[in-house]
């Protein structure tokens, strides 16, 4: 995990659990957002999708997987 996602993880981990169930949702794509705002990577944040299923279900809206995919191809 990058650095970058452990401060993701950090950051909803110390939230969550606040945070009423059926707004999770809602708040892990605002995190998200802010985050990709500040330019944080998908791919610096892809292994947050399997840590957490609100955060999964968030990452896959805020980065849908077309827009990095093809980037990790390129690099290669």
């Amino acid at each position: 995990m990058t650095k970058e996602a452990e401060l993701v993880m950090n950051v909803w981990e110390a939230v969550r659990d606040t945070i009423p169930h059926t707004k999770r949702g809602d708040v892990a794509k605002e995190i998200l957002y802010h985050f990709a705002d500040f330019g944080f990577e998908p791919t610096e944040l892809v292994s947050i999708a399997d840590e957490d299923p609100d955060l999964g279900e968030a990452f896959d809206e805020v980065f849908p997987a077309t827009d990095y995919e093809d980037e990790e191809d390129e690099e290669e």
